[in-house]
């Protein structure tokens, strides 16, 4: 239609979406902005415009549009949970839930707007709220709706006493390993729980207190009279500010895989041992502002004393044979195990880490860990402190502004420096 009719605003705004649905920006950009020039008092096509400006980083642009959808047609409930994620990319996460609000107001079945209100409640810390609203995840397909359906009612919280569990993750590994810990609460009180989790982590939740089984995948069921996704624990026992469990190390490794680590290790000798993952899976929604390149962590190679091993898995692995730091870092076996990824976390004097799995793993080994953090970060790191209530011994480098890598590895070149580890 556009090369009958070049001038046809709403077939540049289709085109546009379309290629914004592809990732190709640079072409929809231009389109979108075309449409909206053209027909300036379509609420639709700012909305639209807004998700691409969103989509290439740019913010404020990104407001504006989602406020002139706004000005044009107050009751769009889709522009006014896009304008809270555009909010919430800027921290101002007040703002954002206020905005949710008014989507939910207009909306109450909105599950993503509800969901997302969810999070920016628990990135400010109104936790009582914040879980209640988590329990949108349940409902959407992309976060696990069908990804457990198991007979026999879920548990509603009453009663634990002498009550056979099933609970069972339902996201990534990094929510599996940091909600596991409820099984300990669940067996003070007199439960007997049993997880039900991928091979991966089976043998890294059998250790924590309180976990009477582990049920793989795919193997069939145990007796159980309840179940519960462990993300829901945290609203059916109530979990506040104060009574986070935070009691850690809550999983184990074997000697024997110690042993193992050890030995890899071995050619360190006294010389502080440094564990070191850039990247999480590309497939997360946030990956490309919480992964960085290792080539942006080159100045911490420079600091002397210090044998760096690698931590990384998937394709971004690859990046270490491309680095001048390539004889500085001990490369990670591409087909480890979780588990002997958790025995070297063991052994190790230091991790740095982005927000990925391996943060909550050694934090739930009690490891002392260094996370880089986006500027605008997941709600369980919450905003404003350096510390994490899930896991004392973890410690936070925040970007100051967005995608602000260059100031974060400054810092913690500058801790390093300073000697905040000693020789062995």
């Amino acid at each position: 239609m556009l090369a009958r009719e070049p001038d046809n605003a709403l077939a540049q705004h289709f085109l546009g979406v379309i290629h914004y649905q592809r990732g190709e920006l640079a072409t929809a950009l231009p389109l979108l902005e075309r449409a909206v020039a053209a027909r300036p008092g379509e609420a639709e096509f700012h909305n639209n415009l807004g998700l691409a400006l969103a989509a290439a980083d740019r913010e404020t642009d990104a407001l504006a549009a989602y406020r002139a959808a706004l000005s044009l047609k107050p009751d769009h409930a889709v522009a006014w949970n896009n304008l809270g994620l555009a909010l919430q990319a800027r921290n101002d996460v007040r703002a954002a839930i206020d905005a949710y609000r008014h989507a939910l107001a207009l909306q109450p079945d909105f599950a993503h707007a509800r969901w997302n209100l969810s999070l920016a409640l628990l990135l400010d810390g109104q936790f009582a709220e914040g879980w209640r609203e988590y329990d949108a995840r349940l409902v959407l397909p992309e976060l696990g709706r069908d990804r457990h359906r198991f007979p026999g009612p879920r548990w509603d919280g009453t009663a634990p006493a002498g009550k056979m569990l099933l609970l069972y993750p339902e996201q990534g590994l990094g929510d599996a390993l940091q909600f596991a810990r409820y099984a300990t609460l669940l067996a003070e009180a007199g439960a007997r729980c049993v997880i039900r989790c991928s091979d991966a982590l089976a043998p890294l939740l059998a250790t924590i207190p309180g976990v009477a089984e582990v049920s793989r995948d795919g193997e069939a069921l145990p007796p159980y009279q309840a179940h519960l996704p462990l993300l829901s624990l945290p609203r059916v026992l109530g979990t506040t500010a104060e009574t986070i469990p935070a009691t850690v190390p809550y999983i184990a490794v074997s000697e024997v895989k110690r042993t193992a680590a050890r030995a890899t290790l071995a050619h360190a000798g006294a010389a502080p041992r440094i564990g070191l993952c850039w990247a999480g899976s590309a497939a997360h929604g946030n990956d490309r502002n919480r992964s960085l390149p290792l080539a942006a962590l080159a100045p911490l190679f420079a600091v002397p004393g210090i044998a760096w091993f690698s931590l990384q898995q998937g394709k971004a692995a690859a990046q270490i044979a491309a680095s001048p730091a390539a004889d500085r870092l001990v490369p990670f076996p591409a087909d480890a195990a979780l588990v002997d990824t958790a025995a070297l976390i063991a052994e190790l004097d230091l991790i740095i880490t982005v927000d990925t799995s391996i943060a909550h793993l050694a934090g739930a080994l009690a490891r002392p860990t260094w996370v880089l953090l986006p500027f605008a970060p997941d709600w369980r790191w919450q905003l404003g402190r350096d510390d994490s209530p899930w896991y004392p011994t973890l410690r936070l480098f925040r970007q100051p502004r967005p995608r602000d890598w260059q100031s974060v590895v400054a810092r913690v070149q500058a801790r390093l420096e300073a000697g905040a580890l000693e020789p062995r």
